[in-house]
């Protein structure tokens, strides 16, 4: 088992060191603080550009997470954990604050199609898009996705399969589609 575990991190490190190289000054990654899943993809397009600080907490992408930015910027904080299959496609900004954990399913997308010219195919259109936050210490429960101009206050949870747009309050319980407040974390509503 033991053996296991350090083979999984120098995969990941050397992963790493990889997209240090392939992506040069587009991504900002400590190989020595950030865990990559064998099946986890980054993909940086566009002059998009990465930052996961992982100079603190190690930051964990799990099993087929998958992180896109075309274009845009992207910033991850540290202790960040995604679990498995989340997606994230950054086309302007986003970025996600320290201690943040993610349950499965979760998707992050800072863009939408343009689709109101019918004279034209909707994928030839481009996005609309608007920068999405997530404060520090943030829960997001499974199957959750949040939309462009999200911005997520500290210390927050939002409930499983939810659907995030707006400005969220910090300290607060948030759950359903689209989602609603439910009550502060000290039991208030």
């Amino acid at each position: 088992m033991f053996k296991k575990i350090r083979l999984r991190f120098l995969i990941s490190f050397v992963r790493c060191l990889f997209l240090m190289i392939k992506h040069g000054r587009n991504i900002k990654i400590n190989p020595l603080k950030v865990y990559i899943s064998l099946s986890a993809t980054i993909k940086i397009t566009n002059g998009g550009t990465l930052e996961i600080k992982g100079d603190r907490d190690r930051v964990f992408l799990s099993k087929n997470t998958s992180i896109h930015c075309s274009g845009g910027v992207l910033t991850i904080g540290n202790g960040v954990f995604f679990n498995e299959n989340n997606h994230l496609v950054c086309h302007s900004s986003m970025s996600i604050g320290d201690d943040c954990l993610f349950g499965q399913n979760v998707c992050f997308f800072d863009s939408d199609h343009k689709f109101s010219n019918i004279e034209q195919k909707i994928r030839n259109q481009g996005y609309s898009t608007k920068s999405v936050s997530v404060a520090d210490n943030v829960w997001i429960g499974a199957g959750s996705v949040v939309t462009k101009g999200t911005s997520i206050g500290a210390h927050s949870v939002i409930g499983a399969n939810s659907v995030v747009r707006g400005l969220l309050e910090g300290q607060s319980v948030y759950a359903g589609n689209p989602v609603k407040f439910v009550r502060n974390i000290h039991g208030n509503r």
